[in-house]
């Protein structure tokens, strides 16, 4: 290369050449986007026409299958000739009208090599599959060095290949754009007929065989013979038609004759329906004769009874866990509930303690079955007869209080085992807070004293909330049920309070019970939100009944309530404020977010109670005089002033969220005491009173003023660029 040749030369051949490849290399790209577009048209157009081939292909069969008549060959003349200068178009032979018969497809006939051309063509070799008409696409152009894109000219047509039927005789070729297609018939559907009504004999004799009829006899039969045996024991009594000693020994003697029966026969799958009925029938007319003789004829002690009923109980319930079956323990559980106190001549303490040990002694049965029925027949069995001992009986308190916790602990327990075999623990839960019911009859005046009652309710909140703690971390009792134990709890504790204070020291239990359960939040773990809601809801109590006691009228009255109540209203400000705070800060710890919201809430009430709390202070000091409750709340203002000015003061020493929270409380309650200082001071405070209130209430914005106009005057200088020195 000449050394003398000129860049600038240079950089344009090259740009040259550059230009030159990037357009050879266009030009490739489309030949092959062009090329894969024909392919693509090509592949489509071969599906479709196959569709169309093999319908008109079945059609040719059909019909050269009916008429026996088989198309010529076409003459070896009729050929295209091989020396033609050009592939020649073939009509496709989707368009063909003529039938034809059944087609052999064979290879495309050789074609004579072509007269050499300037320009070589490719041919593209095709399937023998027909073509519904010429493929209207340009030609494929290579050679050995192609360098620019082909000329554009008029479209031409593929050749096509031939087909051995591509030469019968055609109909008109079907307009363009659409293919001769032969559909497919439509599949025959027959509606299926409506199955026939079965008459009232068919659907008899269906229940018979499937046992539902003899189910029913049997329920029956069980009701007819307990109706008799209770006949037996109470109105042939009354009636004296046999002696006491054979009425009880018949019945004894029925009874066993009934179980041994029922026993026998249930050793077969089949008779077990049978067996069932007969073996209820047979505990529970023993379980009668049981309560017979010891309530009616008096012929057994309680203690006696109660252990022989539970052993009857607990024999029959046996066999129903060996059947596996919950329809005996039911049978024998639902009669036993509807004529035990028939039979024991109305509810007494003996049949209330025969319930509760029937329903402990089938406990142990019920373990590892899905028996949630049968729990609750027995919850009934044992809640239901002492709610109304409870109300009407008369019975001594100690029974009293001893039944409604063995109760309440019995069902809770039963639950808390029976969940773990249970799909629907959620019913056991809820259904074992209606043990409860007893207690709250027992807190009436005119049933139990008021300290005794006290202790009976606050013993059952005990229980509800050891249940809700004691089950934490047991999969088996959903978490609908704790809480709802819990909530049990808070209510009952909220009675005994209720039960036990007047209305003058009523806010100090509240508030006293909102502080111990929001300490208890700590340690609660999941069930800390419902402590925290709980607690809540006792400390809004405990401010109501403040509120109620003379808090709110104390702050305007200058003659304040007596000394007594006095007290109460200071010791209530006392819890408030502790109550307040303590759930102002659990509160903002579960939703910080809305922390300062919650604050602020918190900071009213706790203003509000500050200055209950001052003015009851001056009231006790002075024994209710005017001087009391000017310096009472001259004390609140000051007091509110100074906490202001904490919280501003503390706010210079934080960053981010904690500063803004600290800067908006302090200036919100900044602005609360200045109303409080124009608006109500200025008119009830007098004389020295008034004076010192000012003069502290102004000296406090002073320092204020004072101290964040330095913060911001060395903010100010800290954020000032030094001053660069000037180059000499």
């Amino acid at each position: 290369m000449n050394e003398n040749t000129d860049p600038a030369v240079a950089a344009a051949r090259l740009g040259d050449e550059l230009s030159s490849i990037a357009g050879r290399m266009s030009t490739v790209s489309d030949d092959f986007a062009a090329l894969a577009e024909k392919l693509a048209e090509s592949a489509v157009a071969r599906f479709a026409v196959g569709v169309e081939s093999e319908a008109a292909e079945k059609v040719v069969v059909e019909k050269a299958a009916a008429e026996k008549v088989v198309a010529p060959a076409p003459a070896e003349s009729d050929r295209p000739a091989a020396s033609q200068a050009g592939p020649q178009p073939v009509t496709p032979v989707a368009a063909q009208a003529a039938p034809q018969p059944a087609p052999q497809p064979v290879a495309p006939q050789p074609v004579a090599p072509q007269a050499p051309r300037q320009t070589p063509t490719v041919v593209v070799p095709m399937g023998p599959v027909p073509q519904t008409g010429p493929a209207q696409t340009g030609p494929i152009q290579t050679g050995p060095t192609q360098t620019r894109p082909p000329e554009p000219g008029p479209t031409r047509l593929m050749p096509t290949p031939q087909l051995q039927y591509a030469t019968a005789p055609q109909g008109p070729r079907p307009p363009q754009g659409q293919m001769p297609f032969a559909p497919y018939p439509a599949p025959g559907w027959t509606p299926t007929p409506p199955a026939p009504k079965r008459s009232f004999s068919e659907r008899l004799s269906e229940a018979a065989e499937g046992g539902l009829i003899g189910r029913v006899l049997a329920a029956v039969g069980v009701g007819i013979t307990l109706i008799g045996i209770v006949l037996l024991l109470v109105l042939a009594a009354q009636a004296g038609l046999l002696r006491p000693e054979i009425r009880v020994a018949g019945g004894a003697v029925f009874a066993a004759a009934l179980i041994g029966f029922g026993y026998r026969i249930g050793r077969r799958e089949e008779k077990r329906s049978g067996a069932l009925a007969l073996l209820a029938t047979g505990v529970a007319a023993a379980l009668f004769d049981v309560i017979a003789s010891t309530s009616i004829y008096h012929w057994l002690p309680p203690i006696a009874a109660l252990l022989l009923g539970g052993a009857i109980g607990a024999g029959g319930l046996w066999m129903a866990h060996r059947w596996n079956s919950q329809t005996l323990g039911l049978m024998v559980s639902i009669p036993l509930l509807v004529f035990a106190p028939v039979v024991a001549g109305g509810v007494d303490e003996t049949l209330v303690a025969f319930m509760m040990v029937y329903a402990a002694s089938t406990l142990w049965m019920q373990t590892g079955r899905d028996w949630t029925p049968l729990y609750l027949v027995n919850t009934v069995a044992t809640t239901l007869p002492l709610i109304v001992f409870a109300a009407f009986g008369g019975g001594s308190d100690w029974f009293l209080v001893i039944a409604g916790l063995v109760n309440l602990a019995l069902a809770l327990g039963s639950a808390v085992v029976l969940s773990a075999s249970s799909t629907r623990a959620l019913v056991l839960g809820l259904a074992a807070v209606g043990a409860g019911v007893p207690l709250l009859v027992m807190a009436s005046e005119w049933v139990l004293t008021r300290p005794t009652a006290t202790v009976t309710v606050a013993l059952g909140a005990l229980v509800f909330v050891v249940a809700a703690l004691g089950t934490r971390g047991r999969a088996s009792i959903p978490f609908v049920c704790r809480v709802v134990w819990l909530s049990a709890g808070a209510v009952f504790a909220t009675i005994a309070l209720a039960i036990s204070m007047n209305g003058s020291v009523l806010p100090i239990g509240f508030l006293g019970a909102a502080i111990v359960v929001v300490a208890g939040t700590r340690w609660a773990d999941d069930l800390a939100d419902a402590t925290r809601i709980i607690a809540t809801v006792f400390g809004g109590l405990g401010l109501l009944a403040l509120a109620g006691v003379g808090a709110v009228a104390n702050l305007f009255m200058t003659n304040g309530p007596a000394s007594s109540a006095q007290a109460t209203v200071l010791v209530g400000a006392l819890l408030g404020i502790s109550a307040a705070t303590l759930l102002a800060r659990e509160w903002g710890e579960y939703a910080p977010t809305n922390a300062q919201l919650i604050w602020l809430a918190g900071g009213v009430i706790d203003l509000w109670l500050i200055t209950v709390l001052c003015v009851s202070i001056g009231g006790v000091a002075t024994n209710g005089s005017a001087s009391g409750f000017r310096a009472g709340h001259m004390a609140a203002t000051l007091i509110w002033f100074g906490s202001a000015a904490a919280a501003l003061m503390w706010a210079r020493t934080l960053t981010g969220p904690a500063r803004s929270l600290a800067l908006g409380t302090g200036l919100a309650v900044i602005a609360a005491a200045v109303a409080k200082l124009f608006l109500f001071d200025l008119a009830a405070l007098a004389g020295v009173f008034r004076v010192i209130a000012f003069i502290v209430a102004g000296l406090v914005l002073l320092s204020l003023g004072v101290a964040y106009a330095q913060s911001l005057t060395s903010d100010d200088a800290e954020t000032q660029p030094e001053p660069v020195p000037a180059a000499h």
